[in-house]
């Protein structure tokens, strides 16, 4: 850590980042769901690799001083970012290296990360060059960043065991089977294939993947019975309980939907009927028409009516049972193969039996499911353990696979790999059981989708929890197409994002880590209580240590994942008590960034990326935040530098959380100086007007959006209070970070007071009135004294477009009900900054989509900012309101911002 007081070069961090290109990269990003490295396995929020490709880059080499040579710098950065999800050209690339190389004459520094996660800081530190090294206290985040980081590099480039064995070109592939000889090169002097990069382990690993599934299903036959001319893809279950009604007390469905199919002309529910006192669930197939049956769910909850009488079985009375292990399952259709169509039916007697025969396994860790209903609402209805999470079928397929991949380390080692080979083909197998896990569990869930389309599966954690499930499907794991061999191509194609660099991981505590030499330190830290990273790391803890124990000895000593040390402020490690939660963050925080101090190498910051994911705002995220800046204060850091990163893609910002938090918060951290002094909060507050209203302008044309505007505030807020040993009030005592957070929330809104004040008069008047009035009408009188003011009649206001009159004597602002697609402000003879931010909104939501909308764009002339401006007023309004369909729009108007204005630009230069 370096202590001199002499002024410090600052870095291009801390000065300039294209932030519009950045986003726009991370974006697309988190858009992709399939292709891409966190394919490999799951981890909890990743942030985007292309922003942490500009971040270390920019964090790395000095501000220039000098504009020309500065949009270099930034040109080459947008460059970096350029193509988008996909990785950087390699002229980009190479650039950017030797750059680093001239700055770091010396040797170049390595990357530090002392929360390593799923390993996307790492693997761009390598991807430019650098050495790097990660820890982290959890064992399954450790193994995912050593594989990318460590193990991977080490077999960069290697030729297979058995590349004879691979598939030949021309020569049908068994699913499941990567393409790694397809992708090889022919060496003529040879006569062999070279494989290049990791196409090599691609290779071995498919292959002992599909002999692993092989010996499975030579031991799981028997409970998978087959019928002719069929290929098993998915058997239906539910959960039933007795029902409480004394003249009933038939077992009854708790399922959730009828339906099997709305694909167009297959469509296929089930029918539940009484006979003979039993419940009989007949399959409906192949209809053009038709509607399934209303589902016995009744609202939110766990409530439900009986399918046999009109009796209701309330959550208390579910959960009773469930409890008492009187909740059973019940298999409700099979859905097949057929001819190449999918078919849908009932169950055979013989795939019940089968199912039913599966024996328990004995010695099956006993890992119990944690108490902590916001993420496992399980224990409530008797889900007690891990292995209550499966069916018995599913529990011994998963173990079975689990006992092969043991076993493939030893064999890669007889069939001539060395130990970096086997390491690295027994790792990837084991990650690969972890995604099995993922979609052969009752966490599965099944999406009729009513478009018409097929009937999809989807995975475990969809969101970030464990939630009870009432119905679900069992998915065929063990078949020649089943997930085990069709979702493996999935986890290789992610090897394109790996690096071959230099890294190591090991499992340590971040108060205490530290790398081998002084380093930049970038990190991305566990989010206060947003994700219950340990609790939730059980569900592939348990696999892992099952396939992997022996080759990654040191990650798996302890039958569950480690709690103790997590940095989280999960109230429910603590005794049930938020506030001791929250006093072990902060003290757990301080004393890791003072290690960190420790570890970073002279003239270099600490970059630290903090967000509080999909949590509403309020005094909650202000505790949230205050708790991680209380530490970085308590530890004599100073805030120079704060970016705002895009975190989520575009199906994010409608309709999924109005208040989810899209936005990641990089804050570049140096050691404060010594000679830091006190300020008066009067300073601090003129300090603050002054240097936020420029920042919150960069960050709009950025098109950060709304949402996250005031957790974007924060950072360059933070960057005033953090310069100074401490501000102090009025009566010489200290303000504390909470006291800062709120005067810099109302400096933020003074500055969008003051956006609204640089609008035209219509627009200035429908704000007010919206702020008042929302879409509803009110009296004429009310909307002639709030026009007059502004120079300007209620008649005005008509003619503008901005009012109607719905009813004699009444007002109402207009930009709810559907527009007119013709309008262009070029043809109209007033146009306003309210009308362009309504037609936009009406074209992109409701009308053509971004295309439209795009267009309307570049016509937009001088209203564009305006226009822009006023969505973050609107939205801020919203949001007080609590106007939820109304954020919701102008959220998702701000993050399509930079898309249409693309697409104007095309439209513009007639490419279109």
């Amino acid at each position: 850590m370096s202590t001199a007081q002499s002024p410090r070069k600052k870095k291009l961090i801390e000065v300039a980042m294209p932030l519009a290109e950045i986003n726009a990269a991370c974006k697309a990003d988190k858009e992709r769901k399939s292709g891409t490295i966190r394919n490999l396995h799951k981890w909890f929020a990743p942030a985007p690799l292309p922003a942490w490709r500009a971040l270390l880059f920019a964090a790395l080499v000095d501000d220039p001083g000098d504009e020309e040579k500065r949009a270099y710098l930034l040109d080459l950065i947008k460059r970096l970012v350029a193509n988008m999800a996909d990785l950087p050209d390699a002229d980009s690339m190479s650039e950017a290296q030797r750059i680093l190389l001239s700055q770091f004459p010396n040797g170049l520094p390595t990357v530090f990360d002392p929360f390593c996660g799923g390993g996307s800081t790492l693997v761009e530190g390598q991807r430019l060059g650098l050495p790097t090294y990660g820890t982290d206290l959890n064992p399954v985040p450790a193994l995912i960043t050593r594989t990318l980081t460590e193990l991977l590099p080490r077999v960069h480039g290697m030729q297979p065991l058995h590349a004879r064995d691979a598939p030949r070109p021309g020569r049908k592939r068994p699913r499941g089977v990567s393409s790694a000889r397809e992708n090889s090169l022919f060496d003529a002097s040879s006569g062999k294939h070279i494989y290049p990069e990791y196409e090599g382990i691609k290779a071995d690993v498919s292959f002992y993947a599909a002999l692993i599934r092989a010996q499975a299903w030579e031991k799981l036959q028997v409970y998978y019975p087959l019928h002719s001319d069929e290929k098993p893809i998915a058997w239906l279950w539910a959960r039933t309980i007795k029902c409480p009604n004394p003249t009933c007390g038939i077992e009854t469905v708790l399922t959730t939907s009828w339906w099997l199919s709305k694909k167009a002309g297959e469509r296929a529910w089930i029918e539940p009927s009484v006979q003979d006192g039993q419940l009989v669930l007949r399959v409906i197939s192949g209809q053009r028409a038709g509607e399934a049956p209303e589902p016995p769910k009744v609202g939110r909850g766990a409530a439900f009516v009986c399918v046999a009488c009109p009796g209701v079985l309330d959550e208390a009375y579910v959960a009773a049972e469930g409890s008492a292990g009187r909740m059973g399952l019940r298999m409700t259709a099979v859905i097949v193969e057929k001819e190449g169509r999918r078919h849908h039916r009932a169950p055979s007697q013989d795939e019940i039996d089968a199912a039913a025969s599966v024996p328990a396994i004995e010695d099956f860790p006993n890992i119990p499911l944690p108490n902590i209903p916001r993420w496992f609402s399980g224990p409530r209805f008797g889900l007690k353990h891990q292995a209550d999470l499966y069916t018995r079928r599913q529990l011994l397929t998963l173990t079975t696979f689990a006992e092969l991949v043991a076993q493939v380390h030893e064999r890669v080692m007889k069939d001539g790999g060395s130990r970096d080979w086997a390491d690295a083909v027994a790792t990837l197998l084991g990650l690969a059981l972890g995604r099995l896990a993922m979609s052969n569990s009752t966490q599965a869930r099944v999406t009729v989708k009513s478009d018409g389309t097929t009937t999809r599966f989807n995975a475990a954690f969809g969101r970030n929890d464990v939630p009870m499930t009432w119905d679900f499907p069992e998915l065929d794991a063990v078949g020649e197409g089943g997930t085990w061999a069709s979702s493996l191509p999935t986890v290789l194609d992610s090897l394109v994002y790996a690096p071959s660099g230099n890294g190591q991981v090991r499992r340590a505590d971040a108060r205490s880590s530290s790398p081998p030499e002084p380093a930049l330190v970038a990190t991305d830290p566990p989010y206060f209580d947003a994700i219950g990273y340990a609790d939730l790391s059980d569900y592939f803890y348990i696999w892992h240590r099952l396939a992997l124990r022996d080759v990654h000895p040191d990650l798996y000593q302890t039958i569950a994942a480690p709690r103790h040390g997590e940095l989280t402020a999960v109230a429910a490690h603590h005794s049930n008590n938020p506030a001791a939660a929250r006093t072990y963050f902060i003290e757990g925080f301080t004393e890791t960034f003072r290690n960190l101090q420790r570890s970073m190498a002279p003239d270099l910051p600490m970059l630290v990326v903090y967000a509080s994911k999909e949590q509403k705002g309020g005094r909650e995220e202000e505790t949230r935040w205050s708790s991680i800046l209380t530490a970085m204060v308590q530890a004599d850091l100073e805030v120079t530098g704060t970016w705002p990163i895009h975190g989520t893609g575009s199906t994010r910002m409608i309709g999924q959380g109005t208040n989810a938090v899209a936005t990641y918060v990089v804050m570049v951290c140096r050691p404060r100086p010594l000679t830091a002094g006190s300020c008066s909060l009067g300073e601090f507050n003129r300090s603050l007007r002054r240097e936020l209203k420029p920042a919150v302008q960069d960050f709009q044309a950025a098109g950060i959006l709304p949402v996250d505007l005031a957790q974007a505030a924060m950072g360059p807020g933070m960057q005033v209070y953090s310069r100074y040993r401490q501000v102090l009030d009025q009566a010489g005592k200290a303000v504390p970070v909470e006291q800062a957070l709120r005067l810099i929330s109302a400096a933020l809104g003074e500055v969008l007071d003051e956006q609204e004040g640089e609008l035209d008069p219509y627009s200035r008047f429908a704000v007010s009135w919206w702020e008042r009035h929302g879409w509803t009408a009110a009296a004429f009188g009310e909307a002639d004294h709030l026009a007059r003011p502004q120079g300007i009649s209620v008649d005005e206001l008509k003619r503008a477009g901005v009012v109607g009159y719905p009813k004699p004597g009444f007002v109402a602002v207009l930009g709810a009900e559907p527009m007119d697609r013709t309008w262009t402000p070029n043809e109209d003879t007033r146009p306003t900054a309210w009308e362009a931010v309504h037609h936009l909104a009406d074209r992109l939501i409701d009308g053509g989509g971004t295309r439209d909308a795009g267009r309307l764009m570049g016509e937009l002339g001088t209203f564009r900012d305006s226009a822009q401006s006023l969505v973050y007023r609107l939205h801020a309004i919203a949001a007080r309101k609590g106007w939820t369909r109304d954020q919701e729009r102008y959220n998702a108007l701000i993050g399509s911002w930079s898309d249409l204005l693309a697409i104007s630009a095309t439209e513009k230069d007639g490419l279109f």
